[in-house]
Parts: structure tokens; sequence; C-alpha cells
């Protein structure tokens, strides 16, 4: 079976959809939205780090969802599932999350690092 981000289907070319997503998908775009709304307000820090940290949440939670409670928690509940092993194969893009994840860390790292730089140099005036 490959999972993707909107749905749970036969691993075959126009295989058989058994279950639709939609909450990872468009958790997805919530977050693409907030990084690029990120990275135009370069002009206030603060407010740059706090969607960052949001962005940070947003990509831990579509972890979660992603790699532990849809396939341990739901996909269990799916008649197909009950009597026989699945093995789910991830498509590649769900997998980019986790270096989502690290580049929204060091995002963050840096804006605040910026920040404390623009203080400093603001307390010598």
């Amino acid at each position: 079976y490959l999972y993707t981000s909107w749905d749970l289907h036969l691993n075959i070319p126009s295989g058989e959809i058994l279950m639709t997503n939609y909450y990872i998908g468009i958790l997805q775009i919530v977050l693409a939205v907030v990084c690029l709304v990120t990275l135009f307000l370069f002009r206030n820090r603060t407010t740059q780090s706090k969607l960052c940290i949001a962005g940070i949440i947003i990509n831990f939670i579509l972890l979660l969802l992603m790699l532990f409670i849809y396939p341990d928690r739901i996909f269990p509940e799916i008649e197909v599932f009950k009597y026989q092993s699945i093995e789910i194969v991830y498509n590649p893009w769900c997998i980019t999350s986790i270096l989502s994840l690290a580049f929204l860390y060091l995002a963050n790292k840096f804006i605040l690092k910026d920040e404390k730089k623009v203080r400093d140099a603001d307390r010598l005036r």
C-alpha cells in the first residue's frame, strides 16, 4: 500500500483508493503558507520567530500523524486490514517533512541570533 499526503491506495499504477486523509494534505498546505509568510516578515524578527515556532509545531503534529497515528491507530481499523498484515510504503515527499522540521529549527535559531545582534548594536548607540 502506498501512503501519500492525500490518501492510502494500492501500490500499483491507478490503484484503488482505500482511504482518503485530507487532514495531512491540508496541514502541509498550511505549513507551506506559514513558511512563506515567515519568509517575507524579515523586518519584524519577533513575529518571524513566533511564526517559525508555529511552523515547527505544525510540522511536528504532521509528522506524528503521518508516521505514528495513522499507521498504528487508524489503518488497522479499516476492514481490509483487519485480517492481514500490511506493509505501508511512504511516498518520499511525505518524508521530506523531517527535513522541513530541521530547516525550521535552524531558521528560528538564526533569527534569534540576528535579533540578539540587533539588540546589542542598539545598546551601544
